[in-house]
């Protein structure tokens, strides 16, 4: 795999990373949140604003962002809107979400910038290409919580979006069954057998917990812990998941 360097982390190498995602709803709960996250010294911080309730005042959301990078330093910031339509907090009208991507990335204010391709559609790739002339690094998203489509049809999700020309890519699906979490790991190798690109699965709740823990042997090179509060259905408590990580990778060498 591929190995995309951040600050001090090298996405793409080694254990899974830990991201843990921020969600307080306005700027004093997330100030309270980020001394919580701080403690279990993640690898990656995410900023859902989609959770925050002025993320339609870009002015807003750049002066938190300010403050959460100034928080976390030398810890990889990675900035996402998730839409309503992809499991978030709001809808976002996609000129709104354009401009709010743009004005992000070309302050400077994010390592990382979350782009939900399929949700934006043909026009998504010429859009990457422009966060990518910022320096930004663009992990390109799909969300799927109504289930697990067919192995073939999450392989080619992830083939399109690395064709796009993200630098990361991530696929996130809901199981029904066992079979559901099977599908998304057997996907995953397809995907590490065939491209470098670094990505990032996950089959979420209760029963898809494996696919969280299991991604140094599938190639998945991060993995999303909960914080202060869960940002997804299945999130592992971040220093617990720490520890199965360290685990596994020992038994891996």
């Amino acid at each position: 795999m591929n190995i995309i360097k951040i600050k001090n982390v090298e996405i793409g190498k080694g254990i899974p990373k830990i991201c843990i995602p921020l969600t307080g709803k306005n700027r004093e709960e997330i100030i309270e949140e980020m001394e919580i996250v701080k403690k279990s010294n993640p690898d990656l911080i995410e900023w859902r604003v989609d959770f925050f309730e002025e993320s339609d005042n870009p002015e807003r959301v750049c002066e938190m962002l300010g403050t959460i990078n100034d928080s976390f330093k030398q810890i990889p910031v990675l900035f996402t809107f998730r839409t309503k339509e992809e499991g978030g907090e709001k809808s976002i009208m996609s000129e709104d979400y354009v401009k709010l991507l743009k004005e992000v990335s070309e302050r400077r204010l994010a390592d990382i910038v979350d782009v939900q391709v399929f949700w934006y559609g043909e026009k998504s790739e010429d859009f990457i290409k422009e966060l990518k002339e910022t320096g930004a690094v663009v992990l390109a998203s799909s969300h799927h919580f109504e289930g697990t489509p067919s192995v073939r049809e999450m392989s080619d999700a992830l083939y399109t979006m690395e064709n796009r020309g993200a630098d990361i890519v991530k696929l996130a699906v809901m199981p029904q069954s066992g079979k559901d979490v099977c599908a998304l790991l057997e996907a995953t190798m397809e995907r590490k057998e065939h491209s470098n690109k670094p990505r990032i699965t996950m089959s979420m709740g209760q029963s898809g917990m494996l696919s969280r823990i299991c991604g140094e042997l599938t190639g998945s090179c991060v993995t999303f812990a909960s914080g202060k509060q869960a940002s997804a259905p299945g999130q592992i408590k971040a220093d617990e998941l720490k520890k199965v990580l360290g685990d596994i990778h020992d038994i891996l060498k």
